[in-house]
């Protein structure tokens, strides 16, 4: 075959043939005769703007290898202890949350805060937990459906 070394020209030339035909792959053979004729038009004009087309467009090129592709993934919990400890890290205090909440409220207590301390007694005592208790089997089935 060739018995002639190559030199960085060959591989210039190499490199932009290689992303010419990533180019006609993605944007697809109907307008391959477009992109070659401006492409061949553009390397004639100047040289020194390939360098720079093909460090921009590198991504492109197929086989090529990203950063991210090579990052190392955390590696996962493997007994539950630490699986639990990861998730409590995470978790926030939704008690603490609930008291500066109130703290930063402005005026007294809710209608819900009322109803929930209010005496077990009082709220069994009260007409619609009364009206509740006498309902037949039949009426409380029409209220669930």
């Amino acid at each position: 075959m060739a018995e002639q070394v190559l030199g960085p020209d060959d591989f210039k030339q190499l490199r932009k043939l290689r992303l010419q035909k990533s180019i006609e792959m993605q944007m697809g053979r109907k307008q391959r005769d477009q992109e070659l004729m401006s492409s061949s038009s553009d390397s004639d004009a100047s040289d020194s703007d390939d360098d720079s087309d093909e460090r921009g467009l590198q991504g492109r090129l197929p086989d090529q290898v990203s950063g991210d592709m090579l990052k190392a993934t955390p590696k996962r919990a493997r007994t539950k202890a630490e699986r639990l400890a990861r998730v409590k890290a995470g978790r926030t205090d939704f008690k603490e949350k609930v008291i500066e909440r109130a703290k930063n409220r402005k005026g007294g207590k809710t209608n819900k805060e009322h109803a929930r301390n209010k005496p077990l007694i009082m709220t069994l005592q009260s007409k619609t937990v009364q009206t509740k208790k006498q309902r037949s089997a039949k009426q409380k089935l029409q209220t669930l459906k």
